[in-house]
């Protein structure tokens, strides 16, 4: 079945290619929209135009370049590829990893949302203050058990006291932080 948009959109493209600049401007308001919803949701606001134009760009150059692949499905497809490529380069480039893989990573946890950033700093300074409501051989303990990650046995070892102990006064020290995180969300 013949697409008549699908055969108008290849035209545009070859007569962009051949150096018609209208029906490249013709393509880019067609696609521009598209292009700019799908950026928006997988990156920052301010990075959509940008990211949008490094698509266009990229098309433009392997055209240019003379290594413009051929358009085996239909030219939204082929748009979609390079913007494809364009997103997962802009997230290798910003990853605070360097074993970035787009197969694990999610936009969640690459590009966290401004409201959640400030709701889990919100949340740390909460756990902190918590902590430092505790009588300080529990916080000392509790730092050392949750943050450190030292062992029942090295707890018992450095605090001096059986191991039984340290479980209890651990068990303690989390039902007072949970109490002082109550009072906090209260008051918050």
């Amino acid at each position: 079945m013949d697409d008549p948009q699908h055969d108008s959109d290849l035209a545009l493209l070859a007569a962009w290619r051949s150096g018609d600049a209208a029906a490249g401007n013709q393509l880019c308001l067609r696609f521009q929209p598209k292009l700019r919803r799908f950026f928006g949701s997988k990156v920052p606001p301010p990075e959509v135009d940008e990211l949008v134009q490094q698509t266009w760009l990229a098309l433009a150059q392997a055209a240019t370049r003379g290594s413009a692949a051929p358009v085996r499905t239909c030219f939204r497809g082929y748009l979609f590829g390079i913007a494809r490529h364009v997103v997962l380069a802009y997230y290798r480039k910003h990853s605070r990893r360097d074993d970035f893989d787009p197969e694990v990573e999610s936009i969640e946890t690459l590009m966290p949302s401004l409201s959640r950033q400030l709701s889990l700093q919100r949340r740390v300074k909460q756990l902190e203050l918590a902590l430092q409501s505790l009588p300080l051989e529990l916080q000392l303990l509790a730092e050392a058990r949750y943050v450190e990650e030292l062992s029942g046995r090295e707890l018992a070892e450095i605090f001096g006291i059986p191991e039984a102990t340290v479980r209890t006064r651990l068990f303690r020290a989390r039902r007072l932080i949970d109490e002082a995180l109550e009072r906090l969300e209260l008051r918050g």
